[in-house]
This record gives structure tokens, C-alpha cells and sequence, in this order.
């Protein structure tokens, strides 16, 4: 390689190196991968997304949350006379929205302490850094992955693609101190934003809250 895992921080216009980079006389293929790794191989490259998605962004480290947003991107064939290359990055894990949506009947106000979970999810996987393509570690632990909180209504967090069984709980909703477990097949793929929809009904007892589940796909831009 002309060049090796170089480091890349983009200052708000271009993307700088720590050191001056020279052009090869002969066209050279590009392939980037954000948030910086230390390779280990190309062809199986082990990465893993973080278990607690919610943590903050500090002045020294992400957020859980886009710690784990692996991005790819490659430009193939690019000369020096070509100027700047342009490199259009794709998001390699799947991403999971929860939206909770209150019934008809559901009486009151969501609870400011409510928590989302996704259970039961490998949260390691083999990148093959030349295609951009990510395979679940076949030996990887089951985890839980604790889904960031936009607000009371929407969680997110960054899945390993996946099929999930529906005999094993998926996702767990915490709120007022009862822990709720739903159990639902999904096929996690990469690129690909899947929207699960909990809709929370009072019954008439209002002792418990009913609980239905819809999901849908589209893709990760």
C-alpha cells in the first residue's frame, strides 16, 4: 500500500493528516473507515458496537452511540490529475428506532424514567475492510445493548446485522418501575434502518398497559 491507515481529522471544510501525503504517479484506490481503527487484517477486520449506547460524547471520546456507527466508503482508480477525491460513505451495521406511541386509552403522561433495551444481540463482527462488507462474529456473545434516548418517545441504537428468533425476547421497555419483554422476529440488515412501533394502551383495570408491536424497513442514508 502507498499508504497505510493514515489518520484523518476533518477541521470543518477538508480532511488533514498529521503528515504531508504525496501522490503515487500512478492512479491509486481509496478506502476510508470511520471511527478510526487500528487494523488487524484486512479481510477480517474484528469490530464491536458499544453495549451502552446511550452514554454522552466527552472531550476525548464518542458517544456510545456513534462509537458504534461504523462508516465505509471507497473510490477506485483516482489519479492526481482527478484533484480531490470524492469518497460517499455507507453505514455498514443495521440501526433499530423504538417509537412509543401512546393509545387510545392510554391515560397520563410517558414516564421521564422510561428506559429501552435490545436483548439477545451479538454485538461483534468481522469487516472485510476491501468491500465494506460485515459479517456477526459466529462465536460472539449474546448482549444487551441499551438504546440511546432521543426523548420519551424514540430510542435508537446501532445493531450487528442479524436474524433474531421470535422465541427470545427483543426488546425490553422500562418505565415506572415494571420491566415489559417483547418477543419479536427480525432479520438486522446492514444499511438499513428498522422502525419497530410499540403502541401503550391502560386496560380497564389500570393495573397493567396493554402493549401491541409493528415494525418496518427502509434504508439507512
Amino acid at each position: 500500500n502507498y499508504i497505510n491507515n493514515e489518520i484523518l481529522t476533518y477541521n470543518g471544510t477538508s480532511w488533514l493528516s498529521n503528515r504531508t501525503l504525496y501522490w503515487s504517479t500512478k492512479p491509486c484506490d481509496f478506502y476510508a473507515l470511520y471511527p478510526y481503527q487500528n487494523l488487524t487484517s484486512v479481510d477480517e477486520h474484528h469490530i464491536s458496537i458499544v453495549t451502552d449506547q446511550n452514554t454522552e460524547e466527552t472531550s476525548d471520546a464518542l458517544g456510545g452511540y456513534e462509537a458504534s456507527d461504523f462508516l465505509w466508503a471507497e473510490a477506485k482508480k483516482v489519479s492526481y490529475s482527478d484533484g480531490s477525491v470524492s469518497m460517499k460513505f455507507k453505514h455498514l451495521m443495521s440501526k433499530c428506532v423504538v417509537e412509543v406511541v401512546k393509545g387510545d386509552s392510554f391515560e397520563g403522561n410517558i414516564p421521564d424514567d422510561i428506559v429501552c433495551h435490545i436483548y439477545n444481540t451479538v454485538t461483534s463482527a468481522k469487516l472485510n475492510f476491501a468491500d465494506g462488507s460485515v459479517e456477526k462474529d459466529a462465536m460472539g456473545e449474546r448482549k444487551t445493548i441499551t438504546m440511546k434516548k432521543v426523548n420519551n418517545e424514540r430510542f435508537e441504537a446501532v445493531v450487528v446485522p442479524q436474524n433474531i428468533e421470535r422465541s427470545t425476547p427483543l426488546i425490553e421497555l422500562t418505565m415506572g418501575g415494571i420491566a415489559y419483554l417483547l418477543e419479536y422476529s427480525l432479520s438486522f440488515k446492514p444499511g438499513y434502518v428498522h422502525t419497530i412501533t410499540i403502541v401503550l394502551n391502560t386496560s380497564p383495570d389500570q393495573e397493567k398497559i396493554e402493549i401491541s408491536i409493528n415494525a418496518g424497513t427502509g434504508n439507512w442514508n
